[in-house]
């Protein structure tokens, strides 16, 4: 018993997500102990400046990639399917250098982008290969495999950190390394024969089309959802300058970091909901929500419990006391990371269900709420700590937003269930006890 629960795909990804959480914490720490408050908050704006267009791109291809890979009706199709991702994905990174590589000569006297001006291309056709191995894998099901390459990426990057320390390259140095171990691990993806090229001798138009018709809904979703998560960092180095940006960046990234499992799980959750809805099991996919919901809750809280008691330790621990700033902003941070797992879960209903467009109009509502709130706490003068505080308001309206979406499916919210169903249950499979 315990051996089928420990080889199953949800346990690998907790496991492995639970190391790669780990990691991060010790990468996060490296980078505020080793660098400067300036390099370190040039650093998370290069980091984040990447992450808002790799989302650009991942939310055109990854979620329809997917979906309609799941439910293809042969290998043909998923051939066809696979090499139409790999065209779009590759126009998209071209378009995108061109345009970065005319604004590289736009004058922009904010330092905290020094970075992200230089080294934002090479991050993108570094990554490009890895993110497609990602996709794939998670297409095909191969969820064990993936497990493992998602953790040799914060791994090497952790025996990077290391070696800084004792030989003492510069952040420039650094940055060149992280894309280099991406793009050894998409290498080594095509090596060994796990990222696949597909069909590219035939006419793709068909595929890019399907791709395109349902990413556009989907990429508006993630780059929206990216801009929720990185408007405050731009709207606090326009206003303050990045060592603002670095006293922020700590707490959020250590709530980031706690994300790990919600967005692995979540990536297990789509094939499989997806199903549940095309087969108009309705009662099952409510069942599956409260389940995942309750079980990501019930892992979460312990983490959020620590860092809510001890905020002082751990950013002292990461950061040192440069950073002391970041234990009030730690603590206001973990009441909205409670939200993350509903919230998620009802962006992949909604994507389950076919539902992209409207789950591109909760993401811009959040994100234009916000912005709105990191201006208004800004101008009145409550600084980054009503930044912060405005992130919870935000994710609130959200999953009030979602749920009223999804009012087909999930019904009333029922707290008994999600206990019994999510937390209790969830446990009990984990433990190997009955369920009954």
């Amino acid at each position: 018993m315990i051996k089928r629960i420990l080889n199953s795909n949800m346990s690998m990804s907790l496991l492995s997500n639970g190391a790669t959480a780990l990691l991060g914490f010790v990468n996060l720490g490296l980078i505020a102990h080793q660098f400067s408050k300036f390099d370190a908050g040039n650093w998370f704006m290069l980091l984040t400046v990447y992450t808002l267009l790799e989302m650009f791109r991942s939310g055109w291809v990854q979620t329809p990639f997917v979906r309609y890979f799941v439910v293809a009706a042969n290998d043909e199709e998923r051939s066809k399917l696979t090499g139409a991702s790999w065209q779009l994905l590759l126009l998209f990174t071209l378009a995108t250098a061109v345009l970065l590589s005319s604004l590289y000569f736009i004058r922009i006297d904010n330092n905290a982008f020094r970075l992200a001006k230089r080294f934002t291309i090479l991050w993108l056709f570094s990554a490009l290969p890895y993110q497609l191995l990602l996709w794939q894998l998670q297409a095909r099901s191969e969820f064990k495999l993936l497990s493992i390459i998602r953790l040799i990426f914060p791994v090497g990057f952790t025996v990077l950190l290391l070696l800084r320390a004792k030989y003492n390259f510069s952040i420039e140095a650094t940055v060149v390394w992280y894309a280099l171990i991406q793009f050894l691990i998409g290498l080594a993806g095509v090596v060994f024969g796990w990222l696949h090229l597909g069909r590219w001798n035939t006419d793709l138009k068909t595929e890019r089309k399907k791709l395109s018709n349902y990413g556009k809904f989907s990429m508006l979703t993630m780059i929206t959802s990216s801009l929720l998560r990185s408007s405050d960092q731009f709207i606090i180095a326009f206003w303050l300058g990045p060592a603002a940006v670095a006293v922020y960046s700590i707490p959020q990234k250590l709530i980031e970091v706690i994300e790990i499992p919600v967005r692995s799980f979540a990536s297990i959750a789509i094939p499989h909901a997806t199903s549940l809805w095309q087969q108009e099991k309705i009662k099952e996919l409510r069942l599956f929500f409260y389940r995942q919901c309750g079980l990501l809750t019930a892992i979460v809280l312990p983490m959020l419990l620590v860092f809510f008691c001890f905020p002082n330790f751990i950013v002292s621990l990461l950061g040192g006391s440069k950073y002391h700033q970041s234990t009030l902003l730690l603590q206001i941070f973990c009441f909205y990371a409670m939200l993350i797992p509903i919230d998620r879960y009802c962006g992949v209903l909604l994507d389950a269900s076919h539902r992209p467009k409207k789950n591109t109009v909760k993401v811009v509502i959040m994100l234009v709420t916000n912005v709105s709130l990191d201006i208004l706490a800004l101008w009145i003068g409550t600084g980054i700590y009503g930044v912060a505080a405005g992130s919870t308001i935000t994710f609130l309206i959200g999953i009030v937003m979602g749920w009223v979406q999804l009012k087909d499916i999930l019904e009333v919210f029922t707290a008994k269930l999600f206990w019994h169903e999510g937390v209790s249950k969830s446990i009990k499979r984990l433990r190997g006890q009955p369920t009954l």
